[in-house]
């Protein structure tokens, strides 16, 4: 048979977590992406800021930018670059290269080789300024802190470190505090779970990265990968189709209902349903090309006729490739501003209020606007 024979019982899939260099599962019908978490007192987490402009140039600079908080030479360490907390601000995060090796192997003899590694304290959601997240269990602590970092340690000092930190408030999410902290707590604090049980889908640092990246295996997932990106690709384009063709539906509609108010004007007897173009021919006179410069001009301006504040009343066509409409607008500009319209379409057009007119019941005034022979 082809492929590789699975090593374990364990699907390589789901939520798990290393306990004493074994690995355990915690959730097997986990939604987000195989995940293993990893004991949080073994990795440094920390925010670094790193003003570089590419991901490239901020992992190559990460080891520097956090020198001076290691305890161990950097060459012994590797390091690993996470989440964006702010604006060139980010999770990062060091573990030892023996460590490292320690937890591939465990992933490999598990049939795990493709899942992320994660701190488990990073499981914990950020709290707001000021706070921290702690969840406690078996003895055991957790903590996320207000810049997105976070760490582990033994239940008994967490106090020492609390109070070391300025005693921020403590947003509980499982397990008991000791007394010392209660003062802490907030009133709104509100238990999502145990230990075994994070809130985090997404996870906020990988540290399978650099030399321990994840190695893709070399069977149909590239294939896989490129068929799902077509396919998205192609809904994408069905979808921008589908927009393009309802706006331009939408347009046409709106052009029709344009030109047929103004054909109503000129021929009172038109049908609802009556062809634009036989409603033309009826309103110019036969021979003489009329309907050509008619239509013509008529096709013009409703393609350039402003959809807003100018409401067309009427159409007095007096004059074989002329014509003048009445309409009602607001006020001067709004007439200025439709006559612009018309004119940035290609027509010739003057506008003024009609003498002696006084303002509709609707507060606007009622103008002539002179349209010419296209250009």
């Amino acid at each position: 048979m082809f492929g590789r024979s699975p090593r374990s019982n364990l699907p390589s899939r789901g939520l798990w977590r290393i306990v004493d260099d074994r690995v355990m599962a915690v959730d097997r019908a986990w939604a987000g992406p195989t995940t293993v978490l990893v004991p949080s007192e073994d990795v440094l987490i920390l925010t670094v800021d790193l003003p570089f402009q590419t991901r490239r140039q901020r992992e190559q600079a990460l080891g520097f930018a956090i020198e001076d908080e290691l305890a161990e030479p950097l060459a012994a360490l590797h390091v690993a670059l996470g989440q964006e907390v702010s604006p060139r601000r980010h999770i990062a995060g060091a573990v030892r290269h023996d460590r490292m090796a320690r937890w591939l192997a465990l992933l490999a003899e598990a049939d795990l080789d493709q899942a992320i590694l994660l701190p488990d304290a990073l499981t914990l959601p950020t709290p707001p300024a000021g706070a921290w997240s702690v969840r406690t269990d078996g003895g055991r602590a957790l903590v996320r802190t207000d810049a997105g970092s976070g760490f582990a340690l033994p239940a008994r000092d967490l106090t020492a470190a609390w109070q070391a930190a300025d005693q921020p408030r403590l947003r509980v999410l499982g397990g008991d505090l000791p007394d010392t902290l209660l003062d802490g707590v907030e009133d709104d604090a509100v238990l999502l779970g145990s230990v075994a049980e994070p809130v985090l889908m997404v996870p906020p640092l990988d540290l399978r990265q650099g030399g321990y990246a994840v190695a893709r295996s070399r069977d149909l997932q590239p294939m896989k990968m490129a068929a799902a990106i077509l396919g998205v690709g192609v809904a994408i384009h069905l979808l921008l189709l589908g927009i393009d063709t309802f706006l331009l539906h939408r347009m046409a509609e709106t052009r029709e209902a344009e030109t047929r108010t103004l054909l109503q004007a000129a021929v009172p007897t038109l049908q609802p349903d009556e062809d634009l173009i036989a409603a033309a021919d009826r309103a110019v006179p036969q021979g003489g090309g009329g309907l050509r410069r008619f239509t013509r001009l008529m096709a013009q301006t409703s393609g350039a006729w402003p959809v807003g504040q100018a409401q067309m009343t009427r159409i007095d066509y007096d004059d074989p490739g002329a014509m003048t409409l009445g309409v009602t607008v607001p006020d001067d500009a709004a007439l200025q501003a439709a006559v612009a319209a018309l004119r940035a379409g290609g027509l010739e057009a003057a506008g003024e209020p009609v003498a002696g007119a006084t303002q509709t019941q609707t507060g606007g005034i009622n103008a002539d606007i002179r349209l010419g022979a296209p250009r």
